[in-house]
């Protein structure tokens, strides 16, 4: 089948951009033939090769030129395979592809010898009759239990693309970029036990094409970055490090983040499951069970995001009927009555041989900055005769919005005993200063001296300056914090090699140490192909 296709040449501000590394390189866009939305994830591969690459959430990726003679395989879970010769597109120049959905089983034109399932004995439709009987929890548990049995026991490495950035109104900020090898030694070992899963970087880049923002990467610490409604456990790891602990696949026995915790035991308890619809990868039947939160629990999170008791969750989970394998993975959680993210995970294995192995994953949180001007006091000092406090503020820059210097915004207490605000006025000409008339309730004079003033406590609410900066209130940035990985080649049986220098996991991305890659020239860095509309 001959691939359809669009292309648009791209201008020469664009090529300057984009192609900072490798300026002859082929670009795709994967689209749906029918809705003309882009295809998140989809899978490319080199048909003479294992190498590969996973599309972004856009649909979109770009391939070296030394693959521009090769046949392409793309695929998706749901749409027919389809090949493209490569050496009829044209480099530099943005191609769009068009996947039909699959909507009943076909013949399996593009199932390769080493991606057929193992025991496949039934049409795909008898696998769909058969699974009707089944209830929705029970196919889970099934598949939750042949994850031992469905992925490799034997050491297996993953080379692939790896990425983190910030995303701020729909604009990349901090985009790091590597191209790394992570060695596991099997699914019978525990992720976070020590040596069982070693990364070595062969290429890390800080992409100096998309914005750069200091204060978007500094650590959280809840008071000038913080994520709403949730908190971060303290568990350490870059950040590589954090986005392998989110794939609940791999780590089915370990806990990893809120609500799924330990996938093997709590993930069924504390969810209720419905069947979806039946999709098709190379005419093997995958169904799509969605599933919501059950109930209120008690659990608390060791490892990830630690929420509050009132979000609304939303994923699904991909399961084959043939053998039960987990083919995706998605799990959001939003905030209730409205479309926030908190954060969002979304993974896939793909099948080689008859073992599943990592295609991709991704997870995102939202954040919150400070820009770092905080309207407060500085100084309160107390006028005796006057019976007034003077309220020093650090706004230099702005009048006050007089209307929120109302009485009920300023209150004082000495001990046990609360003070009457009579009046409350800003000083003529003065930016910085507001006085505060206060008496007692019986309207004897207060008495304040050394003796006792620390038994003076005050409060101030609501006051705002003439730009609307409200107290003890920064202006903030929103965002959303992306981690990445996207498999480019998966090695079967390949134990860690000597030599190489491992990654330390607790050490920043840009502080790591890279190693020689004779063979980097197969793969690439897959950066984003602009810097536009990322989500909708």
């Amino acid at each position: 089948m001959r691939a359809w296709f669009t292309f648009i040449f791209l201008g020469l501000f664009s090529f300057q951009c984009v192609f900072a590394q490798n300026l002859e390189q082929i670009l795709l866009k994967i689209i749906d033939s029918e809705s003309f939305e882009p295809i998140s994830f989809s899978t490319v591969r080199i048909k003479a090769s294992s190498i590969g690459v996973i599309a972004d959430y856009n649909g979109e990726l770009r391939i070296p030129s030394i693959y521009q003679n090769e046949i392409a395989i793309i695929s998706c879970i749901g749409y027919e395979a389809q090949e493209i010769d490569l050496s009829e597109l044209q480099t530099n120049a943005l191609y769009t592809i068009r996947l039909t959905p699959q909507v009943e089983a076909l013949n399996p034109v593009f199932i390769s010898s080493r991606n057929k399932v193992k025991g496949i004995n039934l049409s795909p439709k008898s696998y769909v009759e058969k699974s009707r009987k089944l209830y929705a929890k029970d196919i889970v548990l099934e598949a939750i239990a042949k994850i031992p049995e469905n992925l490799s026991s034997q050491p297996h490495s993953y080379v692939g693309y790896y990425r983190d950035y910030q995303l701020v109104d729909n604009e990349f900020h901090n985009l790091n970029e590597a191209i790394l090898e992570t060695f596991d030694t099997g699914i019978n070992t525990r992720l976070l036990d020590a040596n069982t899963v070693s990364t070595v970087v062969y290429n890390f880049n800080q992409n100096k094409d998309f914005k750069q923002d200091t204060s978007l990467t500094k650590a959280y610490n809840g008071i000038t970055k913080y994520i709403e409604n949730s908190q971060i456990l303290p568990r350490g790891g870059n950040e590589h490090t954090i986005l392998s602990i989110h794939d609940p696949i791999r780590n089915y026995n370990l806990n990893t983040f809120s609500y799924v915790y330990e996938l093997r035991s709590d993930f069924p308890k504390l969810h209720k499951f419905e069947k979806g619809k039946v999709l098709f990868l190379n005419n093997e039947p995958i169904l799509v069970v969605n599933f919501k939160k059950a109930r209120p629990h008690d659990f608390s999170s060791i490892y990830g995001i630690k929420t509050a008791r009132d979000e609304y969750i939303q994923g699904s989970i991909y399961i084959s009927l043939v053998d039960y394998s987990i083919h995706r993975f998605n799990y959001k959680v939003l905030v209730p009555r409205t479309n926030k993210v908190l954060f969002n995970v979304s993974l896939e294995y793909a099948r080689q041989n008859d073992k599943m192995y990592l295609n991709y994953i991704t997870f995102n949180n939202s954040f919150v900055v400070g820009e770092g001007f905080e309207l407060r006091e500085e100084k309160v000092e107390f006028d005796k005769k006057e019976q007034a406090f003077y309220i020093t503020f650090n706004n230099t820059e702005h009048m006050f919005n007089y209307r929120t210097l109302k009485k009920a915004n300023f209150k004082f207490r000495l001990g046990d005993q609360r003070l009457r605000t009579t009046s409350v006025n800003g000083i003529e000409g003065n930016k910085r200063i507001v006085r505060v008339e206060v008496e007692n309730y019986d309207r004897t004079p207060i008495e304040l001296n050394v003796d006792n003033i620390e038994d003076l406590t005050y409060e101030i609410k609501k006051v705002r300056d003439a730009v609307g900066n409200e107290i003890y209130q920064q202006n903030t940035i929103q965002g959303d914090q992306f981690r990445e990985f996207f498999v480019q080649q998966v090695h079967e049986e390949h134990p860690l090699p000597d030599g190489l220098i491992v990654m330390d996991k607790n050490l920043p991305m840009t502080e790591i140490i890279l190693n020689d890659f004779p063979d980097m020239n197969q793969y690439w860095i897959n950066s984003p192909l602009m810097n536009k509309k990322y989500r909708d």
